[in-house]
């Protein structure tokens, strides 16, 4: 089995803020090391950027120059077989795998390699001399292993073959889930004045503006139709729009709607598997890790078929996906979920076993050992 040096330019996997980048980042260490291969975090190194100013590309690639002599000084003595590279795109650059690689005479690969549809003003792409950086460093590695159909189109824009490209279905921790959930002791986020009897929906979503709270609209505006029927919700997440997305839930009755704030990660996992259905439209969503974990926990999904949502969700099978991306299309699925349960029961039966065969650390560490076997 391989030794491994793994870098994620957006955030290092420990990082103290939890985001769904860091996570798919652990699952990765995980997944390698269920596979049999040694893991070391090569460096902490952090390129990402929110703003796309000049000085501060150069001085973010001044820095990271230096942290590839301090990478390359320490792994020398003990060289790893490849390095990997989670997620460079234009907003994280990795000037430093590719550089370490060519030092230590070793394989280069990137994972989820991938282009931002953020910052086209007018026609113009802001964030090009930084698109450049990133795509420099992409176009020399030795393979690549892409999560969604949409990289691995982007990867042949920049004349990347097939052949050099290989699929990872999403994945998740499916034991390390578990054991969270059962060490709650919230196990039921619902009001005392629900009724019982009622389906209750959960949706998990940051509020930030732009997509997040664009998603919080189409959800408000997708049950706005179907208040005739029988169902609450309860919406989990926190940010600076959350005053502006509990507005957008002021058009229902207040009895059938909980705002719970943040909450812990386990806290989360236990309103997801005390829900009958988790709603998260999913617009834009590239993978939607959330999905993976409320399949996780038994629950099926409604969303849009937009972007990776499929990637996670199957229609039909583990859930409802709304094959035009609009709230009204959204509704339709919602209301068949609502006026029939044996629908939801019969979806939710299957969630478990999907995430099981398809989702897990076991399938993903086959998946990444028969890639990395191709260079090691």
């Amino acid at each position: 089995m391989s030794k491994i040096a793994f870098y994620a330019p957006i955030k290092p996997p420990d990082h103290a803020i939890p985001s769904g980048d860091r996570l798919i980042a652990q699952n990765l260490i995980k997944a390698l090391t269920f596979g049999g291969h040694t893991v070391e975090l090569a460096s902490r190194f952090i390129a990402y950027s929110k703003r796309d100013a000049d000085a501060i590309l150069a001085e973010r690639k001044a820095a990271a120059f230096a942290e590839v002599d301090a990478v390359v000084s320490r792994l020398s003595a003990a060289p790893p077989d490849v390095f990997v590279t989670y997620h460079p795109y234009c907003k994280a650059p990795d000037w430093i795998g590719p550089r370490v690689a060519a030092a230590l005479s070793i394989p280069y690969v990137t994972v989820e390699a991938a282009k931002t549809g953020q910052g086209f003003e007018k026609g113009a792409d802001r964030w090009r001399a930084w698109r450049m950086e990133a795509q420099a460093g992409i176009k020399t590695a030795d393979r690549h292993i892409a999560f969604k159909p949409t990289d691995r189109a982007y990867l042949n824009s920049l004349g990347i073959e097939d052949t050099h490209i290989d699929a990872l279905n999403p994945f998740i921790d499916l034991d390390a889930l578990d054991k969270e959930v059962q060490a709650t002791l919230t196990t039921n986020l619902s009001p005392q004045h629900w009724r019982a009897d009622v389906p209750v929906l959960a949706c998990v979503g940051m509020m930030r503006p732009g997509k997040k709270a664009k998603n919080y609209e189409i959800l408000a505006d997708a049950l706005t139709p179907l208040q005739g029927l029988h169902w609450n919700l309860i919406l989990i997440g926190d940010g600076p729009e959350r005053g502006y997305i509990e507005t957008l839930f002021q058009r229902f009755d207040p009895a059938r709607i909980h705002v719970a704030g943040a909450l812990t990660h386990a806290e989360v996992l236990a309103g997801l598997k005390a829900a009958d259905l988790m709603v998260w439209p999913g617009w834009r969503e590239p993978i939607g890790m959330v999905f993976l974990e409320a399949q996780t926990m038994g629950t099926p999904v409604a969303a849009l078929d937009s972007m990776g949502v499929s990637l996670s969700v199957r229609h039909g099978e583990t859930g409802l996906l709304a094959t035009v991306e609009t709230a009204s299309s959204l509704s339709e699925q919602l209301h068949l979920l609502l006026s029939q349960p044996s629908l939801r029961n019969d979806l939710a039966a299957k969630t478990r076993t999907h995430i099981e065969r398809n989702h897990s650390l076991e399938a993903a560490a086959h998946q990444l050992s028969a890639s990395l076997q191709k260079l090691v």
